[in-house]
């Protein structure tokens, strides 16, 4: 991954754009530096947490995953312990015939993003966010991660 430059116009205005999706959470909410991906042929990313659950004050609260491009083979993302969904018109946008991996895959259609919350409302870890990259098989993934952070989140007692 590689850090994307703060200081021009796209930049700004992808963070604004994140920022105001998740205007609920007030002017507490924080976008971190956003990261890019290029996977290539057998790259990936294991099964993992966006959010840092050594952390009291201050996390990742929400993620998005963006798809720069869609000319490549495997790389969805996976989300091994959220149930596949039976109603076929999911399929445009999960995998329905690959049985390889538990759960749901998003397929990487390219200008389309995933997004999540790390937490439940009362600001506990939610374990079913666990993810990962699958490996590509064949061409280059791109993408982009927004990580969205809430100042005021504590951890619950």
């Amino acid at each position: 991954m590689a850090p994307v430059p703060r200081n021009d116009s796209i930049t700004r205005g992808l963070v604004n754009r994140a920022r105001r999706l998740q205007g609920w959470r007030g002017n507490s909410t924080l976008i971190e530096q956003m990261k890019a991906q290029r996977y290539p042929v057998n790259g990936f990313f294991a099964w993992h947490e966006d959010y840092d659950g050594r952390m009291n004050i201050g996390n990742r609260i929400t993620t998005f995953m963006v798809y720069l491009n869609d000319d490549f083979t495997g790389g969805g993302t996976n989300f091994p312990l959220i149930e596949r969904p039976a109603d076929k018109k999911w399929c445009e946008i999960i995998e329905c015939e690959d049985t390889e991996y538990p759960g749901v895959t998003f397929k990487p259609i390219k200008g389309s993003a995933v997004f999540w919350e790390n937490m439940y409302p009362n600001g506990s870890f939610h374990p079913d966010v666990r993810h990962a990259s699958l490996p590509i098989k064949s061409g280059q993934k791109l993408g982009l991660n927004i990580f969205g952070w809430d100042r005021n989140w504590t951890l619950p007692r």
